[in-house]
């Protein structure tokens, strides 16, 4: 007889291993590996046969967060100001702990583990946990800058800056034991706001240099899309495409005369994006492409006439370059999408 691993749920996984074996159709020393497999496959169907019920317990799962995190707000929200620092850091820490040891508890009772998470074969539960995690990443990311905040004792983003890379750092960490869109979200949020307040730390710092860095963080979100670090590409592409698009925008806002590096930047990612699109037809890229046409060419427009054009002059151009974008978008879709069809 086959021993029971701990790992196994299902009770039929042991008889129908031992059957394979007895009938020479599974090796002996294969056992184990086949008591994994057949254990996932029985649990997946399991899954599928009675999803009302499993969606009333995430359902249920994400009312109980949402509960704890409520709970929570409201009462430091009252109480804040007569709590000393140790007690909010207690508090934020003590919400990160209960978040987090639910996820663990449904980790730690999915078939297969984390692994089986991340295979996509549990996705409801994946859902769930990512969500926990998440807001325990938040809550966690909270205490330490309440923390950094009570130590440093001084008038600067430090605490900020601390709070939301611990924020991108945590949730990164929660993705890769649960990989969920709200997950990157976060992930994104803490990195996106990071970077200026980091760049506060150093004084008067060039819009320029602000918007390379967001424009390189874009690329490289985008380049570790592609690469399969993502388990959700679609919004991750999105993500990585606004990033890009900020960060090439960046430079419009400022008052120097490096206005015109943001319209040459929005130019060269219009036409990066749309070559892109060509080689990996993904609708993000074409949506960046038309966006950053008609971001560049109004904004360059009223910036070189020195407003003589008036908002009736900018909303045609606008509306022209929009029209025009659009069309380039759709030639592309067509020429993407011909060979395709005729294969």
């Amino acid at each position: 007889m086959i021993e029971q691993s701990s790992t196994v749920r299902d009770t039929r996984t042991l008889p129908v291993v031992t059957a394979l074996v007895e009938r020479g159709l599974l090796a002996p020393d294969h056992r184990g590996e086949a008591v994994d497999v057949v254990d996932l496959v029985l649990a997946s169907q399991s899954l599928g046969a009675s999803p009302l019920r499993r969606r009333v317990a995430e359902l249920a799962g994400y009312v109980g967060g949402a509960f704890v995190l409520s709970a929570a707000v409201i009462f430091l929200a009252s109480q804040w100001m007569s709590l000393t620092s140790g007690q909010r850091v207690g508090l934020l820490a003590g919400i990160a702990v209960v978040l987090a040891g639910a996820a663990a508890a449904l980790v730690t009772t999915a078939v297969g583990g984390a692994a089986s998470l991340r295979s996509g074969h549990d996705p409801v539960r994946r859902r769930l946990a990512g969500a926990l995690l998440t807001g325990a990443a938040g809550s966690a990311a909270a205490a330490v800058g309440v923390l950094v905040d009570a130590t440093v004792n001084r008038s600067d983003p430090s605490a900020a800056v601390v709070a939301f890379t611990s924020l991108a750092v945590l949730s990164f960490l929660g993705y890769v034991v649960a990989p969920t869109v709200l997950g990157q979200v976060a992930v994104a949020i803490g990195i996106t706001s990071a970077v200026p307040l980091l760049f506060d730390e150093f004084g008067d710092v060039p819009a320029l240099a602000v918007g390379l860095l967001i424009l390189g963080l874009g690329v490289l979100w985008l380049l570790a899309t592609e690469h399969g670090l993502w388990r959700e590409v679609a919004s991750a592409r999105v993500i990585g495409c606004g990033l890009v698009l900020i960060g090439a925008h960046v430079p419009v806002f400022s008052d120097s005369d490096l206005r015109w590096t943001g319209y040459l930047g929005l130019a060269l990612v219009a036409v990066a994006a749309f070559a892109v699109y060509v080689v990996r037809p993904a609708w993000p890229y074409l949506a960046a492409g038309v966006v950053a046409v008609t971001l560049v060419v109004p904004e360059a427009l009223l910036d070189w006439a020195d407003n003589a054009l008036g908002p009736a002059g900018v909303m045609l151009a606008t509306g022209i370059t929009l029209l025009a974008a659009s069309l380039v978008g759709f030639r592309l879709r067509r020429n993407v999408e011909a060979p395709a069809q005729q294969a």
